[in-house]
């Protein structure tokens, strides 16, 4: 049998998508999913073959993974899952089986292998039953398997509850540019009870909003943040409730970078950030003399008073930016004329803005900003020829 006989798989090709229509698209992107499925299941079969029959060692590779991630170029992670795959397909046919003729499809296929290294012995007894109800789509899957680990396995449970205990993690590194990027695990309830939290700071976004989800849920995440260092139950430490500290000097405050604008931790901010910190934050002053010697520290001041963010907030209800009703718990107190620019702390110069439109809107000055900077630069230019 020559190979193009052995793989019967014909891509369909569209031509221009954008010169179709959308049902001609639709049925477009029917054909390649049904051509992907075909796909996945002769290379999983074929992978089976080839691992179980050693056919890397021909080619000087220790490992079925080893040779997909030097031969084929896939990542390590992906490599390990397909081979995975491959060998629990060749143990259980009758899943392999549903498979290839589309009663399941990959994802649930994929969740059914890992159940069945996870439990080998009693998956064999359960197959033919958890094919019959492994529902419609990978989700149901996932949540019948869970309950099948729980009631033929449960002696394990336990110490699945401390394996989870075990690996939960948090882990965060500071970038370069300041960013903090990492990942985490946490245990079921835990990470339940995170995903309750911001998906509950997630309201519907505003009809300018172009965050992705991803994105949404990062802010979400930095307002539960806020949230709990404004609670009136936060611990004290040092004296005093927690909140991000920024040491600044006058430059800064004004817009101009190279001089003292970071973190108490040493993390260096840009300019536009701390004037959108001051728009409502609590100043304090510090004078140093000529040797660092510190000559005043003044009263911590707030920028805007609490009875009048009572006012702007009795005014303004919630963030006044046009279609955005994010409530006025969620809100900065914006000047309108920047603080740092000899804005006025007056009710007439305040408005609330959630922290999402608060940091579009300085976003929007500062290239405002730019754009001025820019035309005086070439009209300039333009006197001087």
């Amino acid at each position: 049998m020559s190979r193009g006989e052995r793989i019967p798989i014909i891509i369909p090709r569209l031509g221009v998508p954008s010169a179709v229509t959308a049902d001609e698209r639709d049925e477009h992107l029917m054909l390649l999913e049904t051509a992907r499925h075909q796909l996945d299941v002769e290379f999983t079969e074929t992978l089976g073959v080839a691992d179980r029959e050693g056919d890397h060692d021909l080619y000087g590779y220790p490992s079925s993974v080893a040779y997909l991630k030097d031969r084929l170029r896939v990542a390590g992670g992906r490599a390990h899952r397909y081979v995975n795959n491959a060998r629990a397909a060749l143990k259980h046919p009758s899943t392999m089986w549903a498979w290839r003729h589309r009663q399941i499809t990959t994802d649930q296929a994929e969740l059914l292998f890992q159940a069945s290294q996870r439990l080998p012995d009693r998956y064999l007894n359960a197959e033919q039953v958890l094919l019959e109800i492994c529902g419609d789509i990978a989700a149901e899957t996932r949540q019948i398997l869970d309950y099948w680990f729980h009631t033929t396995n449960q002696p394990g449970v336990p110490a699945d509850l401390e394996t989870q205990l075990a690996r939960r993690r948090f882990e965060v590194t500071r970038k370069p540019n300041g960013m903090l990027e990492g990942g985490f695990a946490l245990p079921t309830m835990a990470g339940e009870t995170l995903l309750t939290a911001v998906d509950a700071l997630m309201p519907p976004p505003a009809t300018d909003d172009q965050r992705t989800t991803s994105q949404r849920r990062a802010d979400a995440l930095e307002d539960l943040a806020r949230s709990y260092l404004d609670g009136t139950e936060t611990p004290v430490v040092g004296g005093e409730r927690p909140h991000v500290t920024v040491h600044v000097d006058l430059d800064a405050l004004t817009g101009k970078p190279g001089g003292l604008h970071e973190t108490e931790d040493g993390c260096v901010l840009d300019v536009e950030t701390i004037r959108q910190l001051v728009c409502d934050a609590t100043v304090t002053r510090v004078v140093f003399g000529p040797e660092s010697e510190v000559l005043d520290v003044g009263r911590k001041t707030r920028v805007i008073p609490a009875a009048l963010r009572r006012a702007v907030i009795a005014r303004d209800r919630h963030c006044t930016r046009p279609g955005c009703s994010r409530s006025a718990r969620w809100c900065d107190v914006h000047h309108i004329i920047s603080w740092a620019e000899g804005g006025e702390t007056v009710i007439t110069n305040l408005c609330l803005l959630c922290r999402y439109h608060h940091t579009l809107t300085h976003l929007q000055q500062e290239h405002e900003n730019d754009q001025v900077h820019a035309d005086l630069v070439a009209a300039g230019h333009r006197r001087s020829t």
